[in-house]
């Protein structure tokens, strides 16, 4: 099994695919196993495709200590120069479009291109989810992995595609659930998303930029995406009707596709 060695926390990876590389950050709770095969089969038709665990979830080391977007941001880095990378294109879905901002911010050189999908910029600024879908996700010491999984499909699912799908949400659950992630860790990172503040600081980032939401999301409101994308310099927003904050579950070729096309298509003055 590919781990990292050269990184202050061990990290599990997989790279699948040929060409320009792209890193996948994934969300709260979420390990790299989580991401939909379509999803990354897909991509992987265009691109070198990396995605990893983050510390504490799936089979990354999990320290009691050190949970904050630039640890984890760090991560990201050192992962790069175990891969022997020098820059890559980043994608990064909800927390993981958080820790995205830090590497951007922190690590600049390391980037080509950013995708930051279903994410916000925190702060006084952002638009929170309301009170009775966030405690959806809150963790608690009572809850099994998977009531907790359970609770949050609601929230995190369009209601549509969750009365559709039903089949295909619970076997996604019992992908993602392999490998729980600890409630300590969810404790930590929730604690570091409610600390996260990077929008005065958005204008610094230089890669092009696609934000993308689901227009029916309603963990991390749409206005949220707006308003990255009109901080962040010639950034562009893809609006994705019919979509959830899960919306490349949902729609994971179309959304690979759209990633795909951004990652590959030229565009002045990039690498």
């Amino acid at each position: 099994m590919p781990f990292t060695n050269n990184t202050k926390v061990s990290l599990y990876y997989n790279v699948t695919g040929e060409g320009p590389a792209v890193c996948l950050i994934n969300g709260y709770r979420l390990s790299g196993f989580a991401w939909p095969a379509a999803f990354v089969d897909r991509l992987s038709e265009r691109l070198s495709v990396i995605a990893f665990d983050n510390r504490g979830t799936g089979r990354s080391e999990k320290p009691v200590t050190d949970y904050g977007f630039s640890d984890m941001a760090a991560d990201v880095a050192g992962l790069l120069d175990h891969l022997q990378l020098p820059h890559v294109h980043l994608f990064g879905f909800s927390m993981g479009g958080a820790i995205a901002q830090e590497v951007a911010l922190r690590h600049a050189d390391r980037l080509d291109r950013l995708v930051l999908f279903g994410t916000f910029c925190g702060g006084i600024w952002a638009e929170p989810a309301s009170l009775s879908v966030f405690n959806r996700l809150t963790a608690n010491e009572k809850q099994t992995p998977e009531e907790a999984a359970r609770i949050a499909w609601p929230v995190t699912y369009s209601a549509e595609y969750l009365a559709a799908n039903a089949d295909a949400v619970e076997q996604q659950m019992r992908r993602e659930l392999e490998y729980p992630t600890p409630i300590f860790v969810a404790q930590k990172q929730m604690e570091s998303l409610r600390k996260f503040d990077r929008y005065r600081d958005l204008p610094r980032i230089k890669a092009p930029t696609l934000v993308v939401t689901g227009a029916h999301d309603v963990l991390v409101k749409p206005r949220n995406s707006r308003i990255l994308a009109s901080r962040i310099p010639h950034a562009r927003l893809e609006l994705l009707h019919d979509l959830g904050h899960r919306a490349i579950w949902e729609a994971p070729e179309e959304i690979a596709d759209l990633v795909g096309d951004f990652l590959t298509r030229p565009i002045g003055g990039t690498r």
